[in-house]
């Protein structure tokens, strides 16, 4: 997985979610506030996140404009 500064966070979203080596990421927003999981659907102003790390059956919607910081391990 290649990370390119210019790409927008949906767009970016989308390229983790269709590389097969990308199994887990953790989505960091403006005030802290972490989520761990995988990606689900990925729409025009929101995302949810599958699966959350610790939280057995449980997902979270995310606002696209909120997140901060997406992060990825890139090396197996």
């Amino acid at each position: 997985m290649d990370l390119i500064a210019e790409d927008e966070t949906r767009g970016f979203l989308q390229r983790l979610a269709a590389d097969p080596r990308v199994s887990r990421v953790t989505v960091r927003l403006g005030d802290g506030a972490s989520f761990s999981g995988t990606i689900g659907p990925i729409g025009d102003r929101s995302v949810i996140v599958k699966a959350l790390a610790g939280r057995e059956f449980f997902d979270a919607w995310v606002r696209l404009d909120r997140i901060a910081a997406i992060e990825v391990q890139t090396r197996s």
